[in-house]
């Protein structure tokens, strides 16, 4: 089954992105802080990570450049509110694959 790795500090959003998931056949992992994604890492196989930017601690943009320092070539789906050029790009230059903002329309999750 695929694996999505959810590192997302808002709880609602969270549990939404979830059930969305396990409702199309994936299997969620979910994180509330990207320091708790990273040990996730270490425990499971993960197909796909799909990062809020904004999270206490370790951002989005750190964790997926930390990811790609460490020659880890996970797919990365950036999740932001963020929603200027400038912020988009920035989600780009962090080696992220896709970027999409908030709020998500299920139809394209």
């Amino acid at each position: 089954m695929f694996q999505i790795l959810i590192a997302e500090d808002d709880k609602n959003t969270r549990k939404l992105m979830e059930a969305v998931l396990k409702c199309n056949g994936f299997n969620p992992i979910p994180a509330s802080s990207g320091e708790e994604a990273l040990k996730l890492l270490d425990r499971h196989h993960i197909d796909l990570a799909v990062l809020d930017i904004m999270m206490p601690g370790m951002d989005g943009y750190d964790f997926a450049r930390l990811l790609r320092d460490c020659n880890n070539d996970i797919p990365i789906l950036m999740l932001s509110a963020k929603q200027l050029p400038e912020d988009v790009k920035k989600g780009f230059l962090s080696v992220t694959d896709d970027y999409m903002t908030k709020p998500v329309d299920e139809a394209v999750m």
